[in-house]
């Protein structure tokens, strides 16, 4: 009896541990996620429970996969993609949500740029706007010119022939007086013949006589010319030309630019003319020009033009004389821009200086004194210059800095004048690009 009983007992837990497991098993079962199939060419949406061909197009079907409401990729590396936050594997960086907007334009000033005092240990050097006077000054650059008025141009009057020159070169120094050339002129001598013919045979035309004399003169024979040849009534067949003023031989093309970089060569030293060329009637030969009146070109930047003044006093140094400062008033300010370079042209004119110190071509310095100034003033290490046509300073309030736009004046010596924003209470930030984050983009409104 008791064998017969515990194997009774033993089959009906073993019937009921089968019927549960059995029953766990379909439940499980029941539970299974089922895979569900889907044409790749998506025909009419059409779903599959198991793989094959699509009925519509013949193409392979694919398993359908559940949408992923969030995609994560990195900033810096956009090909790396996941479902779920983490880091980039290639930089580190956090991988931030795919799609997601800026809301840059809803922060302000102060929000976008972080004070670094608040977080990196460290002390922020400040200063406070100050009320003076400043006495100002203009820097410029530029270079020495001749002065146009005292040059004069050594040219032909008649058509000839150069029997004789007396300058050999470029730059050659010569005198008021001194014979410059000989030339022949079939024109020239047929004006004497008929002078001396008229003093030979009709002395007492006195009218006649004189204005054959005054065509001699007009064809360039000067008044001791002609009195040589109303004394001796010899004709002259080699008429020589002389200068008309003390200077030195510029040829044509070098006199009216001046190109101190330009090398020395045969080409610009030696003359254009020579001994037995043949010339025509109004050629020019060269320029004679005097070194003892000079200009002194300066270029003024277009933002410093409103500030110089005719009559201002001028400091001027050139390269080549260093120690030998000239002081100077500016004489004339020319009312156009240059077309290339955008530079304003202020000259200043040097009277009776040494030409053998100050070059024609020679690089100046100068300091234009253009007067005191009374404002409000702080470093221009203080302002930060956003390039929109916006300027800002860091104002310190509390412990912190914040950001406040400002209106600034002339700029003098690394000191920026402030017409509004600030007042001589405010404590602001000395250097302002420290505050600046260098990702950070500054905007203000």
């Amino acid at each position: 009896m008791i064998p017969l009983l515990l194997v009774s007992c033993n089959n009906q837990d073993t019937n009921s541990r089968i019927h549960n497991d059995t029953t766990g098993f379909e439940t499980h079962t029941h539970k299974a996620k089922v895979n569900q199939y889907v044409c790749s060419m998506f025909c009419d949406s059409l779903i599959y429970d198991k793989p094959g061909k699509c009925k519509i197009c013949g193409m392979d079907l694919i398993k359908k996969e559940e949408p992923v409401s969030k995609v994560y990729t990195c900033p810096m590396h956009p090909e790396i993609i996941r479902d779920k936050p983490g880091q980039c594997p290639i930089c580190g960086m956090d991988l931030v949500e795919k799609g997601m907007t800026s809301n840059t334009e809803k922060l302000n000033l102060g929000a976008i740029i972080e004070p670094v005092n608040e977080t990196i240990i460290g002390e922020i050097k400040t200063t406070i706007p100050v009320v003076k006077t400043i006495a100002g000054q203009v820097s410029a650059k530029g270079y020495i010119s001749y002065n146009p008025k005292n040059s004069s141009a050594i040219s032909s009057r008649y058509s000839g022939r150069i029997d004789k020159l007396y300058v050999k070169y470029n730059f050659q120094e010569v005198i008021k007086g001194q014979k410059i050339m000989d030339i022949y002129s079939p024109e020239l001598l047929t004006a004497q013949q008929d002078y001396v013919f008229l003093l030979n045979n009709n002395e007492e035309d006195m009218a006649l006589i004189q204005s054959t004399r005054q065509k001699l003169m007009l064809l360039g024979m000067n008044e001791a010319q002609v009195q040589n040849l109303s004394k001796t009534r010899k004709i002259e067949y080699l008429v020589s030309i002389y200068a008309p003023s003390s200077g030195h031989i510029h040829k044509m093309g070098l006199t009216m630019s001046v190109n101190k970089d330009a090398s020395m060569d045969n080409k610009q030293t030696e003359l254009s003319i020579r001994e037995g060329m043949y010339i025509k009637k109004g050629e020019v030969f060269f320029n004679l020009i005097s070194l003892t009146d000079l200009w002194v070109i300066l270029k003024i930047y277009p933002q410093d033009a409103g500030k110089v003044k005719i009559g201002q006093s001028v400091k001027i140094v050139s390269e080549m004389a260093p120690d030998n400062a000239l002081q100077e008033k500016i004489s004339f300010i020319e009312p156009v821009l240059e077309k290339d370079s955008k530079f304003i042209s202020v000259r200043v004119y040097l009277e009776k200086c040494d030409h053998h110190i100050f070059k024609i071509g020679s690089l100046v310095n100068a300091s234009i004194d253009i007067g005191e100034q009374k404002g409000l003033w702080i470093p221009s290490s203080a302002i930060l210059d956003l390039g929109n046509e916006s300027t800002i300073v860091f104002k310190q309030e509390g412990g912190h800095f914040k950001t406040y736009k400002v209106s600034i004046g002339n700029k003098i010596n690394k000191e920026v004048n402030i017409l509004e924003g600030l007042n001589e209470q405010d404590v602001i930030a000395s250097d302002a690009w420290y505050l600046v984050d260098s990702e950070s983009f500054v905007s203000t409104k």
